[in-house]
């Protein structure tokens, strides 16, 4: 299992789903959360609509994405 899966896995399994973070997807909330590291939230939303209107709203698609993407 990937890492950041095992991680997200492991603290939901601890904790369940407190329903507060706002997401479709595991990729998402983590996705959202490494970008409000550096940004308000107004901007990670943002970004989050743009990822997810050129379909890489997955850890993988950005993984894989060329840099033009």
């Amino acid at each position: 299992m990937k890492g950041h899966v095992l991680i997200y896995e492991k603290l939901l399994g601890r904790f369940g789903d407190l329903y507060w973070w706002p997401a479709e997807t595991r990729d998402e909330i983590l996705i959202g959360s490494i970008l409000t590291q550096n940004t308000s939230w107004k901007n990670v939303e943002k970004a989050i609509a743009q990822l997810k209107a050129d379909n890489l709203i997955s850890l993988e698609r950005i993984a894989e994405a060329k840099e033009e993407d």
